[in-house]
């Protein structure tokens, strides 16, 4: 009597986190204070950079789930 144990299937996590969201939030209103408080040009260059890796990230997220999706 061959008891062979079940296979367990894994499934991949969605890579969308609201944590990695509030994270991008966050920076963005950090980056958008030191600007006002230091008055400072090249720190305005921070705000288009983590809005275009947010914006990378959610393309990644969004060619992901669809095509994982069953």
């Amino acid at each position: 009597m061959d008891d062979q144990e079940p296979v367990i299937e894994l499934t991949p996590k969605n890579p969308f986190s609201w944590k990695i969201v509030a994270m991008f939030v966050i920076a963005w209103v950090v980056v958008f204070a030191v600007i006002f408080e230091l008055k400072s040009g090249m720190i305005r260059l921070l705000l288009p950079v983590i809005g275009l890796v947010f914006l990378v990230y959610l393309v990644f997220c969004t060619i992901y789930l669809l095509k994982n999706r069953k």
